[in-house]
């Protein structure tokens, strides 16, 4: 337990109120006080945390903030290299600059709504709430190294969440013109992301040996990533993003014939399908301003984007009266909520045909109960 003990301090009328305690790990510390009253709320507080579990040595809270951003970020191997390269940029923006030679033991919940607030002014909510995400996670995990006893990331009031934004869908002509508009090697990347559901990354890091045109299967299981202007192979974005999917026969035989102009067989399992035209993996910037831009513009489908093909796919799937679950593992989602959350909403032509079914099944049933009242 945590004793007091008084001494006489500068001057016989100053004296000083020595607070002695131990750590969980029997590790001995000594705090000063000018006061008795000081001395007693400091014991309080040890004796509360003891038992909370959160009492932690006060000198370990004294690494600064970028000292322990650099140790968080080296260590942090679970994260995929492009989540890595956002979270330091996020950090060395708008966190360093604030709190960067401050030791985190001294940082409060009010430096960071401050931050937030700074952030506010001038970001999109989403943005804001994902960059405080980053803030919190570093400082979780300064709680959970024992450096300091509790986040001051608690009771921040981030911007509400922005309404989503209406899905685009393409139907399938629109498909086939904006495939039409393409350069005839990238063709097929039309309809891998429009019909089944690729992200951008995973189009570009798909390899030959993951096709299987005989059996008609795809499998998605890496991507490509650019970190800090350097392409690189990566793992898929999450468990769920690691699928195989059945592929039309349409689109199978337009790979095989891709495949083939390439001159690309079985024995070239490492190669990528899709490479840059100098050679290489695609490059998102390269690929969006020489290849994507001029086809969109030139099929008439201003302001499509990549991600918009992935939305088309759902929106096929959707036509089809496909289960949400079908959806969710096709597109590669962790959660079907997240799927019922994007996707939730149906397409008019599915509200039409569900209204027409519903007409169907129920079509003269009230009019036969009325004719059966009495009088009726």
């Amino acid at each position: 337990m945590a004793s007091i003990t008084k001494r006489p301090g500068r001057s016989k009328n100053d004296p000083r109120y020595d607070v002695r305690y131990r750590l969980a790990d029997g590790t001995q510390r000594k705090q000063s006080f000018r006061t008795r009253k000081e001395a007693e709320r400091f014991t309080a507080n040890v004796e509360t945390d003891k038992q909370r579990g959160t009492l932690v040595d006060p000198r370990a809270g004294r690494v600064t903030f970028n000292a322990w951003t650099d140790q968080y970020l080296k260590g942090a191997h679970h994260k995929r290299a492009t989540t890595l390269a956002r979270d330091r940029t996020v950090l060395d923006t708008h966190f360093r600059p604030a709190f960067g030679e401050r030791s985190i033991g001294t940082l409060t919940p009010l430096d960071v709504r401050k931050a937030v607030e700074a952030m506010t002014a001038r970001l999109a909510p989403a943005t804001v709430r994902t960059n405080y995400g980053v803030l919190s996670a570093v400082l979780n995990a300064a709680v959970d190294a024992d450096l300091i006893g509790r986040s001051p990331c608690r009771g921040i009031k981030l911007p509400a969440a922005e309404r989503r934004r209406e899905v685009r869908f393409l139907t399938a002509d629109e498909l086939d013109r904006l495939a039409e508009a393409m350069p005839v090697e990238y063709r097929e990347v039309v309809y891998l992301a429009g019909v089944l559901g690729l992200r951008w990354s995973e189009v570009a890091g798909l390899r030959v040996g993951r096709v299987d045109l005989l059996r008609r299967k795809l499998e998605v299981s890496e991507t490509v990533a650019e970190v800090d202007g350097l392409s690189m192979s990566a793992d898929v974005k999450s468990p769920a993003s690691r699928r195989v999917l059945d592929v039309p026969a349409f689109l199978a035989d337009s790979l095989a014939e891709h495949l083939a102009a390439r001159r690309l067989t079985g024995a070239d399992a490492e190669a990528f399908v899709f490479t840059a035209p100098e050679g290489g993996p695609l490059r998102p910037g390269n690929f969006r301003n020489r290849v994507w831009a001029p086809a969109v513009q030139a099929a008439g489908l201003e302001g499509l984007t990549f991600h918009h093909l992935r939305h088309s796919a759902v929106g096929f799937l959707i036509d089809a009266n496909a289960h949400p679950a079908v959806m969710q593992r096709r597109i590669g989602h962790g959660s079907i909520r997240t799927t019922l959350d994007v996707y939730g909403h149906v397409l008019p032509s599915t509200d039409q045909a569900a209204t027409q079914h519903l007409q169907q099944l129920f079509a003269g049933r009230l009019r036969h109960e009325c004719a059966m009242e009495p009088g009726g």
